[in-house]
């Protein structure tokens, strides 16, 4: 950051940081792999990995393992990461934030809003600083991540001797001593992943960025053309990009078994997007038949529609997607769960050429709509 940062960033993360202090980590066996679920609860919850998690969301931990996968990419030193860490829970508490004061940013998936002077995303980088890279990459969570580290290895040899706190303020620059009430948290997320097996993260190419373990959605456009509730289908499904396919995974309340297959995404997508007023069943005939389903004609399609694919012959689909929009180069894409050994992604709908696509609509009730 620079000099004009206040104690503004501070104040954004005050309330959530009451929380993230009830934090408690207690580690039988370190989380090893990206693929390794992690626990999402507020409330102590012991995960099959043996650690028990207060106060952080599942996005907020996927933030945090992210600044501790780069960092070991990176080969940062352990007061390097816990720098990262910390200043990620002082700046956004761990969310990657738009901002209304620069309305492009609510373009891409986010974790909700700040109001810090144009900072967005987890470091809060300042558009008027930073902007040159453009807003898409600004919102992306991964590229802030690589920021810091890459700020800090420009401070050469000496940064393996600075503190924790003081090397985030070299690079944040903002309040004095901003960041030593976060050291402990910090110090404990590091434990949590610092045994993280670099071999299970995604590769990259030689002078791309560290990947760490992938994009997890956030910071993804949004398509303009998507009414609000179909925008809203797309942002909650979208937060899951690059979890494994797991047959029958998934319900209304996120992935079980570690993933989602195609039809628990959707659902999962529906209810979250309407409140919990449609709650469709695990199944994709019984999807596309459900009394909240509008049929669409094909043409008429738009973001956040399902789509269901049947096979010539056959009468019932056998798969189903969430139509996400066009890309740059005009092709359809959709969001979904393909199959075992894949994770959910975006797929050109040209993949399915040759199978019947049927559109199906659904808008928020007003009162509480079926349910089987």
């Amino acid at each position: 950051m620079v000099a004009s940062k206040t104690v503004v960033a501070i104040a954004i993360s005050q309330p959530v940081a009451l929380i993230l202090l009830l934090l408690m980590v207690m580690s039988v066996d370190s989380v090893r792999s990206c693929a390794t679920p992690l626990v999402n609860s507020v409330a102590s919850v012991s995960g099959s990995t043996g650690q028990s998690i207060v106060g952080l969301s599942e996005r907020q931990l996927q933030l945090a393992r992210n600044g501790v996968a780069i960092g070991k990419q990176r080969r940062m030193p352990e007061n390097v990461i816990i720098a990262e860490l910390a200043a990620q829970a002082t700046e956004s508490a761990f969310r990657n934030l738009a901002n209304p004061s620069v309305p492009e940013s609510l373009n891409y998936a986010n974790d909700g809003v700040g109001f810090d002077h144009d900072s967005v995303g987890p470091h809060q980088m300042r558009t008027s600083v930073w902007g040159a890279v453009g807003i898409a990459t600004l919102m992306d969570p991964l590229y802030q991540i690589n920021w810091f580290y890459s700020e800090a290895a420009q401070l050469g040899p000496t940064v393996k001797a600075m503190a924790p706190a003081e090397l985030a303020q070299a690079i944040e620059q903002s309040a004095p001593n901003a960041y030593a009430g976060q050291l402990e948290l910090a110090r404990q997320l590091y434990a949590l992943f610092a045994d993280i097996d670099r071999a299970s993260m995604p590769r990259t190419t030689a002078g791309s960025p560290a990947s760490g373990c992938g994009s997890t959605g956030s910071g993804a456009p949004l398509p303009a053309a998507a009414s609000a509730f179909g925008r809203a289908v797309i942002e909650h499904a979208a937060r899951w990009l690059g979890t494994p396919y797991v047959w029958g995974g998934g319900d209304s309340y996120g992935p079980t078994g570690g993933g989602f297959d195609c039809s628990g995404l959707t659902l999962y997508a529906i209810y979250q997007a309407s409140g919990g007023r449609i709650r469709l069943p695990h199944y994709t005939q019984a999807q596309q038949d459900h009394p909240t389903a509008q049929p669409v004609p094909f043409a008429d399609r738009a973001p956040g529609d399902l789509i269901f694919f049947t096979e010539p012959g056959d009468t019932d689909s056998h798969h189903v997607g969430i139509y996400y929009g066009r890309d740059a180069q005009g092709r359809d894409l959709l969001l979904h769960a393909p199959q075992s050994g894949q994770n959910v992604t975006l797929t050109p709908l040209s993949a399915w050429q040759g199978e019947h696509m049927d559109v199906r609509r659904y808008s928020n009730p007003s009162t509480v709509g079926s349910r089987d």
